[in-house]
């Protein structure tokens, strides 16, 4: 615990963090209350809706979806560089959604899926400090301060502004009232309710996992673990945001992470930083 702590300590950000082992409850908690920005974790609760209401007939996600150009959004992802007019399925669009954090496929899903369902089953599954009012596009917007209908223009800005670090400290992007928020207590509540199967069906629980280990980037949670220790977590982050969420199948059993930081403040090692406290977690259970 104290060898945690400590490694916590040296983060040079604000750093909040929840880890539960599933079959024996043992935990460890900081700051796992707080409020922190999401970055792209937020695309967890966006799968989670999307697969409660493919459960209930409501979706498809074999339907196929066109892509225009007002659909694409800066940032990561690869929809943004293609032809308009690809036709994914919503089940392609939620992969790459998740294993290489695509913003366009996301704003695509939370379009179809709907901001106020987000939030109600938000509120249904009892995860008090969660928030997902902003899309990809509407959070890079507001973070760098972007102000255009083209969004070639807008990807360009974007891109531009995020790699110098240029923030507009003022934006709704950066307000925790009105950005997309959770802390890590709601982020392994959600990832438990996914891997227990305790909401959706079997079959779309297991869509989710599949497709979380898939995941490409894997220098957080994983990075310092054994290559044949199976985890199943999405990332996230931002200018001075970083996080990683998941769950681990550890040698004693599976347990739920969530590992966020605000406030960062070495951009360039702060994955390193985070991988420390996973691999302290991972001897912490095992």
């Amino acid at each position: 615990m104290q060898d945690i702590d400590l490694i916590i300590k040296d983060v040079p950000a604000v750093v909040g963090v929840a880890a539960r082992h599933i079959q024996s409850g043992k935990s460890f908690f900081n700051k796992a209350d707080e409020v922190f920005f999401t970055a792209s974790t937020l695309k967890i609760p966006v799968i989670f809706e999307l697969y409660r209401q493919v459960d209930k007939g409501i979706v498809n996600p074999m339907q196929r979806i066109i892509v225009e150009d007002y659909d694409k959004s800066p940032g990561s992802g690869v929809l943004k560089d293609l032809t308009e007019g690809i036709n994914p399925t919503i089940y392609d669009l939620a992969t790459l959604m998740i294993i290489i954090s695509d913003n366009t496929a996301t704003d695509i899903i939370y379009k179809i899926i709907g901001k106020d369902n987000i939030h109600s089953t938000l509120l249904n599954l009892n995860l008090k400090n969660t928030f997902i009012p902003m899309t990809c596009k509407e959070l890079l917007y507001s973070m760098y301060g972007v102000n255009t209908n083209n969004i070639y223009e807008g990807i360009e800005i974007v891109k531009d502004r995020l790699d110098k670090g240029e923030i507009v400290l003022s934006s709704d992007a950066l307000a925790e009232d009105k950005s997309d928020v959770s802390s890590p207590n709601d982020m392994i509540k959600l990832m438990e309710i996914i891997y227990e199967k305790k909401i959706l069906t079997e079959k779309s629980s297991n869509i989710i996992l599949d497709i979380m280990y898939r995941q490409q980037s894997k220098t957080i949670i994983p990075y310092f673990l054994a290559p044949d220790i199976k985890t199943f977590h999405k990332t996230g982050g931002v200018t001075s945001v970083r996080c990683d969420v998941g769950i681990v199948n550890g040698k004693s059993g599976p347990y739920s992470i969530a590992i966020m930081a605000k406030d960062v403040q070495d951009h360039k090692n702060i994955d390193l930083y985070l991988a420390k406290i996973s691999e302290a977690l991972y001897n912490f259970f095992n």
